[in-house]
């Protein structure tokens, strides 16, 4: 049964737009309320991501496949080097794809928010651009959300996708403590491929400085790069010399980043610290979950956040599209079976990204050549079962539409 009120989703990111879709999809009411404008999403500098198998496959479920295809890279192996350019070590994720899946991507972030915001307006669902949600309040038929503004929306559910600073969250289980990784990165955008190597993103690390990057190619003749090092928390350079230090930092690496980072106008580098939650398995409470990184936020290291959003988004649609919502109680127990559904998928890739991200490096040249060779065998045994698992496609009951787009 459709419930009287819309599901209301808090964020209008990855997480929120692709479960605001989902539900759509199978006939459910839904608004979404976001903080920023659409302008200010529009506009916003650009950056890459990695959409793995295991989400651009709900994507495509979805009825995004051609679109997500044509606006993309196919991504079929990752490349490491040492700053000489000299191999470290190489990984296959497209051999172990599963049975129908879609192509691992790469893609513009921007390009992504502008697919999945065509879609759900074509779906007519009501995205509110610049309306944050303030809290929200348990009520005997649903919640009442609270916006920055003073209005009130009545919804039969909650959704919180809010980011890793979630009000939701906040509201839910107070202050979840942030784990901060220690690390920082530019990223940034900037037209171009030449050097490139199609399909296989080339990461990059300087064992003297500990500075790595990456760079990769996004659709539409252009690269998305990432520099990444060792600073303090909420350290930031003196305004109007960020460009100029993301190119100083660079200059250990190979010409293929570093002249990608120097060629990036200096508005357009983006700065952000890496943090991530302790693992907390009480997503919600009555009618109110999360999605995304509001419910388990990770070390990017591994190109899982994003992606963990899609997983979220479509379990938790399929379970609400197959409970009974007539009430609250209803409600709360699909959101419940989406919250039991997601937790040990969700808690085993983030002990991998957490792992990776954590390694120690080792600080003599003996011990680093030792700890490559180490890694490279370890790699080559446990690829398979790696990338298998970490594609794994979920598990639905009203299984969606058939994959879009070639394959």
């Amino acid at each position: 049964m459709v419930p009287r009120r819309p599901i209301v989703v808090a964020g209008a990111g990855v997480g929120g737009l692709t479960t605001a879709l989902a539900l759509a999809r199978h006939g459910l009411p839904v608004e979404v309320y976001e903080r920023r404008t659409a302008d200010e999403i529009r506009n916003a500098p650009g950056s890459g991501l990695t959409l793995w198998s295991n989400a651009s496959t709900p994507l495509g479920w979805l009825g995004l496949g051609d679109r997500l295809l044509a606006a993309s890279d196919r991504v079929v192996a990752i490349h490491n080097f040492d700053s000489r350019g000299r191999l470290r070590f190489k990984m296959s994720s497209h051999p172990h794809l599963w049975p129908g899946a879609l192509p691992s991507l790469s893609i513009g972030r921007m390009d992504l928010a502008e697919i999945l915001m065509e879609a759900v307006r074509q779906r007519d669902v009501q995205v509110h651009y610049g309306r944050p949600v303030s809290d929200h309040e348990i009520t005997g038929d649903g919640v009442r959300v609270r916006l920055v503004d003073g209005d009130t929306v009545l919804g039969a559910a909650l959704v919180g996708a809010d980011g890793v600073r979630s009000t939701v969250l906040r509201e839910l289980r107070g202050e979840v403590p942030g784990v901060y990784l220690g690390r920082t990165t530019y990223r940034g955008v900037v037209p171009g491929t030449a050097g490139l190597v199609p399909e296989i993103p080339q990461l990059f690390h300087d064992d003297e400085t500990r500075i790595g990057g990456g760079v990769y190619r996004i659709g539409g003749d252009r690269s998305a790069w990432t520099l990444s090092w060792k600073a303090p928390a909420g350290e930031r350079e003196e305004p109007g010399t960020e460009h100029a230090h993301a190119v100083r930092l660079a200059r250990p690496l190979p010409a293929l980043l570093r002249d990608r980072v120097a060629a990036t106008p200096a508005e357009a580098v983006i700065r952000t610290d890496i943090w991530y939650h302790e693992w907390h398995e009480q997503w919600g409470e009555g009618p109110v979950t999360l999605v995304g990184d509001a419910a388990h936020a990770m070390p990017n290291d591994l190109g899982q956040g994003a992606c963990q959003a899609v997983e979220d988004a479509v379990v938790l649609a399929d379970a609400l599209a197959a409970g009974d919502l007539s009430s609250q109680a209803g409600v709360a127990a699909a959101l419940r079976v989406y919250e039991g559904r997601r937790y040990e998928r969700v808690k085993w890739v983030r002990q991998q990204s957490v792992q990776v991200a954590t390694a120690a490096e080792p600080r003599s040249a003996a011990a680093r050549w030792v700890m490559g060779h180490l890694t490279r065998v370890y790699l080559a045994m446990a690829e398979k079962k790696m990338w298998q698992e970490m594609q794994r496609l979920p598990e639905l009951t009203v299984h969606p539409d058939e994959v879009v787009g070639s394959r």
